[in-house]
């Protein structure tokens, strides 16, 4: 993986995670009072991860929560995973596989590795997973963002 951008110091990821204080899946609650408040962490050189409750408000079919949702928990991993590397990118692929249905009410962890990059171009994994299950993956592409 000599090809992956080099980790960044803290002040630069908290710089590019400033710039996305409105999203909903990561943002400042006093900018965004929607925002699922998710708090990414570096696990590895090139990982990250969030721990989330699975709160009601985030159902679709009732008791289950919905897919778009599980789908923006793995696209945020993996934009914070490049904010990590000091990358801001946009999402330009998401391919998730749903595995099992997710219950209300479940604590889990959402993460993402950089797999590699080229050219302004980058593959990430993501999981949503607790320690005995995985509930949903996703593979994506990102692009260097020009904004």
């Amino acid at each position: 993986m000599s090809e992956l951008v080099p980790a960044v110091a803290a002040a630069n990821h908290q710089s590019l995670a400033a710039s996305h204080q409105h999203c909903i899946a990561c943002g400042d609650p006093q900018m965004n009072p929607l925002t699922l408040g998710l708090g990414f962490s570096t696990t590895s050189a090139s990982s990250v991860a969030a721990d989330c409750r699975i709160t009601a408000a985030w159902q679709g079919y009732s008791g289950i929560m919905h897919g778009g949702v599980i789908s923006t928990l793995l696209d945020a991993a993996m934009t914070h995973c490049l904010f990590h590397h000091g990358v801001k990118a946009l999402t330009a692929e998401l391919n998730v596989k749903f595995v099992r249905p997710v219950a209300v009410g479940l604590q889990l962890r959402v993460s993402a590795a950089l797999v590699k990059q080229r050219r302004g171009v980058f593959w990430l994994n993501a999981e949503l997973a607790d320690s005995s299950a995985i509930y949903a993956t996703a593979a994506a592409k990102f692009v260097r963002a020009e904004c």
